[in-house]
């Protein structure tokens, strides 16, 4: 958190600027096993059937690939179809907010680490995480949780607040396709 001074005297005191990453937690259970849950993620075709989720006007698989001891790693483009406060445009242009996930599979602890790589304001936002995979009552419980961070005084907290309702409602509609 950046703060900087505001006056004499208290004043004013001290104010933030810049907030810090904000953290969210999504949970889902599905009636199969874990492993038959993770070859469904890892299926290109059922990936690739995915088009639009939730806010995203457009997702595509860039590539997949496997490598040694069943990593597989994957790159998705998403684009988002959301209005942006005014305010938060003149940080990122008219473009629609769009990047790329970048993220590995890994077999034997059944979960996938991510980075989101920003098209466009790649200096102010930052996201990342982990989904992972685990034995539940009903079959099998997807736990994802990450951070995001938008470095934009003011409206930060605001499209970050936008970003983490557009990641729930996309993977809130991918549980149930």
């Amino acid at each position: 958190e950046l703060r900087i001074p505001m006056g004499e005297r208290g004043q004013f005191g001290w104010g933030a600027l810049f907030s810090a990453a904000v953290e969210f937690d999504i949970v889902h259970e599905f009636a199969a096993h874990p492993d038959r849950v993770a070859a469904a993620l890892l299926d290109l075709e059922y990936q690739s059937s995915l088009g639009t989720l939730g806010p995203l006007k457009e997702r595509a698989v860039l590539d997949q690939s496997d490598g040694s001891d069943g990593l597989v790693t994957r790159r998705i483009r998403s684009v988002l179809d959301i209005q942006l406060p005014r305010p938060a445009r003149a940080f990122i242009g008219d473009g629609d907010p769009a990047w790329v996930e970048e993220s590995t599979w890994e077999p034997h602890t059944l979960s996938w680490k991510w980075v989101i790589v920003p098209e466009v304001a790649r200096e102010i936002l930052t996201a990342s995480g982990e989904t992972h995979l685990k034995e539940g009552g009903a079959g099998t419980v997807r736990h994802i949780f990450g951070s995001v961070r938008v470095g934009v005084p003011f409206y930060g907290g605001k499209v970050e607040a936008l970003i983490i309702d557009g990641f729930e409602r996309t993977y809130d509609e991918e549980a149930v396709r």
